[in-house]
């Protein structure tokens, strides 16, 4: 005997809860195959299902539009940290600065290298430390630091704690869209259960099966042969 497949993508799903609501348009309450109940549910359910996933399709793409300028961003304050700090160890090395300089910037642990610079977190702190470091320095009467200059850091750390926390609001909202959406698709796979097996059930006394199942796909029932069945209907 073939099994029936349930749908397992949105798209499938919508096309089974529509086609069971379209069927019933064509069918007096006495011939429609599954309940009264049952249709009401399904058709209330339905256009919540779709706008949902709408909106999480256009909040997906509004995260990945986002994410591009976030990635840019982030891109461009590591290379400002990074040459910052590169352009004070320099200093050092060319005797233009003493190591002293470096505690300003919380950078005694890191001499002759740049500090990880990888997470959000990393990036935040070390563009704190350098702002504050430097700024200190120069209230102090020391030369900037050019090259780039602190002013041109601030600039792009700001633009990078923006774009973050856009980023951050983004994906809490699209983490949040995905919860509900696979609520809703457990609840569709839940009413799609409903209606099939009322109509098998409505249809059970009908013979031959091949009858059965031709009027079961009617309301979007699907049914799949075993590689055997198939071979044996091929005979």
């Amino acid at each position: 005997m073939p099994y029936r497949r349930l749908p397992n993508t949105d798209k499938s799903r919508i096309q089974a809860l529509t086609t069971a609501i379209d069927k019933s348009s064509y069918c007096t309450p006495d011939e429609l195959a599954f309940s009264y109940k049952t249709l009401q549910r399904a058709k209330f359910f339905l256009p919540t299902y779709k706008q949902s996933l709408f909106h999480k399709n256009v909040g997906q793409s509004n995260k990945n539009e986002k994410g591009s300028a976030y990635s840019a961003c982030k891109k461009k304050i590591k290379l400002y940290i990074s040459h910052f700090i590169q352009v004070v160890q320099f200093g050092i090395l060319r005797e233009e600065y003493n190591n002293e300089i470096l505690d300003y910037y919380g950078l005694e642990k890191f001499p002759r290298k740049v500090p990880p610079l990888q997470s959000d977190d990393d990036i935040i702190t070390w563009g704190q430390k350098i702002i504050k470091g430097e700024d200190a320095r120069v209230m102090k009467g020391e030369t900037p630091i050019l090259n780039p200059r602190i002013a041109l850091v601030k600039i792009h750390f700001q633009k990078f704690l923006e774009a973050q926390r856009n980023h951050a609001i983004l994906t809490d909202k699209d983490d949040r869209a995905s919860k509900y959406i696979n609520e809703l698709r457990a609840e569709a796979h839940e009413i799609i259960v409903q209606i099939w097996d009322e109509v098998e059930k409505k249809f059970a006394h009908i013979n031959p099966p091949e009858e059965r199942r031709k009027m079961a796909e009617e309301y979007g029932l699907k049914y799949v042969f075993r590689p055997a069945e198939l071979k044996k209907i091929n005979l």
